[in-house]
């Protein structure tokens, strides 16, 4: 950020993972940390920028007044832990890196798949399907926890039945059985594959006299894909001056000129009714940045069909669901009955936005799909996303976040170099918080647009292209020369001594690590100053790039010879004084207390209700004429039931009873129980 004090500090990608807190848990225990391939944090900060910049839009268009935008890349990067802050100041404990963890992968013939088996019936699903083996028969495995605590016996017993079977093979046929699973895709693999090939996910692209293949974009809006239209310029290319003139330009700039008005607080957004039907993390969390901003966001849930994270800790709150719901309203509707779906049917008639993310066709069954949207409400603006997408011979495909990271090369090329045949990869979800975060731009674009045509839009983003988006400089090279991307593991063709270094363990024993980012012959000599001069690192030959790639080896332990000695912050603190990029590998720990989150009040306290005080994550930027995000407590399922049926529906009392009383509404239930 351009405030607070880290705001002189300098940077890499690299630093900005780290910092953000997306590398502490990646890679496994026995080795470094493991940064995320391609550009992850400077692609994820311009996704907060354009969100930022469409806020400033809108609300310029309702006061019109400008504002400026300030944006941070560790917020951004901090913005997609899975939570980590809420859930660490609830109950401390930072994790270890454990690979792929709990998403286990599994060995086929010629690869990998990975399986995500988490309710009862999957498993029996899965147990049929690989002929009831006596040694995975056991009861207790019906329960995921014991499952967990067993994997030792039920991987390989399962393993046996896949190694004769090739992983797109497996993937298809676990995928018609109803089970989440996915294959682990190599770079060629993603961009030559069917599904790939049939959604158009990757199109031709002019490069210097190359031809090249590139990511076509994160959305599809009514249908068309919105992506790169002309190839990159070239360095010597002349700019316009100005803008041209275009009917559309003119008909944005008459945006500017109609009636204005202040919204209630500065909010821009203050005034937008919002139908929530999203579930996990990418649907819920584009709606509550909404809200956020002076947003109604009315969230549709029931206790017979719960958002899972709502329940993932088998009761009705805790603190992820807390963070991706705060600031709305609940309404306990069953959607399986007609009357529950005539009720939201009115909402949609009077709201202006509709999000979901269930799986491919689920809203469509229940009448909600985007052309029954928009006959319902001609202005709707709606935004779905699923993991394959709405189309292409997968797009039935089910999954959950870290399904979308073998299916788009992450989980290849997430990994050290040195063990290609042994993923290693992160139990992070994204994509799925960074799609969370992609919807509001598609959304306050869709509300632009309508502004200036009168009519509603429907986008929708693939939740695996957008893995894919974030790796397109990889794809890119790999269309040139094909196998040439492979996993790099913290080094770079940028520069050496790049990479994540071991420092003093604090004072409670947890393990720590800082990164350090040389990218020239000047950020070498102020390494050395940082170091304290010392007289191996006065070798001439590492005074050049080419030296210092060379002998790497030699160099890395003696740096790593120093930072042991030192804590991260301090490592940090020396090593950016002589303006060499350097950063600590944060944990939500560092993240309680980091200076520069406290500075630009980051962390947002909450009382939670069935919790107690929590923290929450705050916005990635801010805005000179934006105000403090709104922040409540996330509601109890069906907490505002019988207001929104009265304030919003016109229903009578005793409507709302009868209602109740033939489990079409529902008020907050009693205590958890699974169904």
């Amino acid at each position: 950020g351009q405030t607070g004090p880290y705001s002189d500090y300098v940077g890499t990608d690299m630093v900005g993972v780290a910092m953000g807190g997306m590398m502490y848990r990646a890679g496994i225990r026995t080795k470094p940390p493991v940064v995320v391939p391609g550009s992850f944090a400077y692609d994820v900060v311009g996704g907060s920028a354009a969100q930022g910049t469409l806020l400033a839009l809108w609300k310029r268009m309702r006061t019109g007044r400008g504002q400026h935008i300030d944006v941070s890349v560790m917020e951004a990067v901090a913005n997609l832990t899975d939570w980590s802050l809420p859930n660490f100041s609830l109950n401390p404990g930072i994790g270890e890196r454990a690979g792929a963890g709990i998403y286990t992968l599994y060995r086929c013939a010629d690869g990998f798949i990975r399986m995500i088996i988490l309710p009862p019936k999957h498993w029996q699903i899965l147990l049929d399907w690989v002929g009831n083996p006596e040694e995975l028969t056991d009861p207790a495995y019906t329960q995921f926890i014991h499952r967990l605590a067993n994997m030792d016996k039920i991987v390989p017993a399962l393993e046996g039945f896949f190694r004769d079977k090739n992983k797109i093979d497996v993937a298809r046929e676990a995928q018609r059985r109803g089970i989440p699973a996915t294959p682990l895709l190599t770079p060629s693999e993603v961009m030559g594959n069917e599904h790939a090939r049939g959604r158009g996910t990757f199109m031709a692209c002019s490069m210097g006299g190359w031809e090249a293949e590139i990511p076509s974009g994160f959305f599809t809006c009514d249908g068309e894909r919105l992506g790169p239209v002309d190839p990159p310029p070239p360095l010597e290319a002349a700019s316009e001056p100005g803008f041209s003139s275009s009917p559309e330009r003119t008909a944005l700039e008459d945006l500017f000129t109609r009636d204005l008005e202040e919204p209630e607080g500065g909010y821009p957004l203050r005034g937008l009714r919002v139908v929530d039907c999203g579930v996990g993390a990418v649907g819920v969390e584009a709606a509550r940045i909404l809200g956020e901003y002076g947003a109604d966001v009315i969230k549709i849930e029931s206790a017979t069909a719960p958002d899972f994270i709502r329940v993932i800790m088998s009761s009705y709150m805790n603190p992820s669901f807390a963070s991706s719901s705060r600031t709305k309203r609940s309404f306990g509707v069953n959607l399986n009955r007609e009357k529950g779906r005539e009720l939201v049917r009115q909402l949609v008639r009077e709201a202006d936005v509709f999000i979901e993310n269930n799986g491919t066709g689920t809203t469509e069954r229940l009448g909600f799909g985007a052309e029954a949207l928009r006959e319902l409400n001609p202005r709707i603006i709606s935004f779905s996303s699923q993991m394959a997408g709405a189309y292409g011979p997968w797009k039935d495909w089910i999954g959950y976040g870290p399904n979308t990271h073998p299916l788009s090369g992450l989980q290849y090329l997430w990994n050290y170099p040195e063990d290609e045949a042994e993923p290693a990869g992160s139990t992070a979800v994204y994509p799925d918080h960074f799609v969370g975060r992609l919807g509001p731009v598609a959304i306050l674009a869709g509300l632009v647009g309508r502004a200036r045509t009168g009519q509603g839009y429907h986008s929708d983003a693939a939740q695996f292209e957008t893995a894919i988006g974030l790796l397109g400089d990889l794809f890119a090279k790999e269309s040139l020369e094909a196998g040439s991307v492979r996993p790099l593991g913290n080094s770079s063709e940028r520069g050496a001594p790049w990479g994540c270094y071991r420092c003093a363990d604090d004072d409670e024993g947890v393990e720590e690590w800082c990164v350090i980012n040389v990218r020239s012959d000047d950020d070498w000599k102020g390494l050395i100053r940082a170091m304290g001069d010392p007289e191996w690192a006065k070798d001439a030959r590492f005074d050049q790039a080419a030296g210092r790639v060379a002998g790497v080896t030699e160099i890395d332990p003696k740096v790593e010879a120093w930072t042991r000695t030192n804590s991260p912050r301090d490592i940090m603190e020396r090593c950016q004084q002589e303006g060499v990029p350097c950063g600590i590998v944060a944990h939500p720990g560092h993240h309680m207390s980091d200076p520069q989150m406290l500075h630009r009040d980051y962390a947002k306290p909450v009382q939670q209700q069935e919790l107690s005080t929590i923290l929450l994550e705050g916005p990635a930027f801010l805005g000179s004429d934006l105000p403090e995000v709104i922040v409540r407590q996330a509601p109890l399922l069906g907490e505002h039931t019988r207001e929104i049926a009265q304030e919003l529906l016109g229903l009578s009392a005793e409507e709302i009873e009868s209602l109740m009383a033939e489990g079409v509404l529902e008020d907050p239930p009693g205590e958890y129980q699974p169904v």
